[in-house]
This record gives C-alpha cells, sequence and structure tokens, in this order.
C-alpha cells in the first residue's frame, strides 16, 4: 500500500519504521519539507522515501502524526480526501500537555471534520509510543485497538496491520470507540498481548 506519514517525530517515525516492514511504500513528511530529512535516511529502510506534505496527504492511507491542535489545518490542506483512508494517531494534548476538550465530540471525530470525504480510523494513540512497533517480549501479538466508521476502511486497516505482529481489536465507532481511546477514556497507554493458546 502507498502510505503517506505527516509528522517525522517520534511517533511518525516508529510508525514509519514499522510499516516499512510491510510491503508498502512509505512517504515520511515534515512541515519543513523533505530536505530536513535527509540527514536521517539511515533510520528508514528503502521503500521509505522524504516527501513534501502535500505529496504524502495524497497517498492511499495517510497517518496524522502531528500535534492535535495542528492536525485539523494540515488535514485542511485537501479539500476532498475521495474516501481514501486517514489514520488518527493524536492524542487531545498542547505542547505542555493540558488536556484539549473537543466535546461534545470526540478527537477523532474532530479529524475526521477536518478530512472532508476521508474514512478515518483511530487507532496507535493508547500505546506507548515504543510499543508500536509490534514487537513483543516473547510469543504473541501485540494488542491494537482501533475504530472507525467505515466497515471497509476498518477491514482494510486490520489487514494491513496483521502481519505487523498486531492483534487488531475493533473498538466500533468513532464516537463510542474513539471516546475509550482518547484522553481520559480509560484504554490510554495500556499495553496487552494476545498468546496464541491451545486447549
Amino acid at each position: 500500500m502507498k502510505i503517506g506519514v505527516v509528522g517525522s517525530g517520534t511517533v511518525g517515525t516508529i510508525l514509519t519504521q514499522t510499516f516499512s516492514r510491510g510491503d508498502n511504500k512509505i512517504i515520511l513528511s515534515h512541515s519543513r519539507g523533505a530536505g530536513s530529512l535527509a540527514s536521517r535516511r539511515d533510520e528508514f529502510a528503502a521503500n521509505v522515501v522524504f516527501g513534501e506534505v502535500a505529496d504524502a496527504l495524497q497517498q492511499s492511507l495517510v497517518i496524522i502524526a502531528v500535534p492535535f491542535g495542528i492536525a485539523p489545518d494540515v488535514l485542511r490542506q485537501v479539500t476532498d480526501y475521495q474516501q481514501r483512508i486517514v489514520v488518527d494517531v493524536t492524542n487531545q494534548f498542547t505542547a505542555d500537555f493540558k488536556k484539549i476538550d473537543t466535546r461534545p465530540l470526540t478527537g477523532s471525530e474532530v479529524i475526521a471534520a477536518a478530512a472532508n470525504n476521508a474514512r478515518v480510523i483511530k487507532a496507535f494513540n493508547t500505546l506507548p509510543h515504543e510499543l508500536m512497533t509490534g514487537e513483543v517480549d516473547g510469543p504473541g501479538r501485540r494488542v491494537l485497538f482501533y475504530a472507525g466508521d467505515d466497515k471497509d476502511a476498518k477491514k482494510t486497516f486490520a489487514a494491513l496491520v496483521k502481519p505487523l505482529n498486531f492483534r487488531p481489536v475493533n473498538l466500533g465507532k468513532l464516537r463510542h470507540g474513539g471516546s475509550v481511546m482518547q484522553v481520559g477514556g480509560g484504554l490510554g497507554h495500556t499495553a496487552f498481548v494476545q498468546l496464541d493458546e491451545t486447549y
């Protein structure tokens, strides 16, 4: 799959490295331009290229990994996502870690409203960043909660992450699933591993 990653901080970097283990082509972008990433070439596999934010936003699947406060404006750079998938990995914090109140909407509903005609998936934000690789210390697969309003988009997302050692768990729509995954929702900063048991 062609994946655009918007944001090259800790989360954007780890998710770029994670998805590059699959049969994907990835454009990693930063607001300062592709050239600002050139010195980091050795951090990424050959199927990762550096591009502009505008290019990353045009890929089949877009991972939005910028601070929540600026994410809507970044997404509005595209007027019509034409049913492409946008994966929201943000958390509702300011730069000094104060919670951003989005009521009556969930954070992902705010993201979905900004990404016109996109199919938005909420995922990864409940995991500590060091566990976003899918790797586990021992047997089993890393549980990955996700939510979204489009069934086909969720199927596509689940199929994409399963080969990366994730056990995707569908929490339903953005309204309910997003509410339990976002800051203060109960599943934040949790880490579970599914073991394959024989009876």
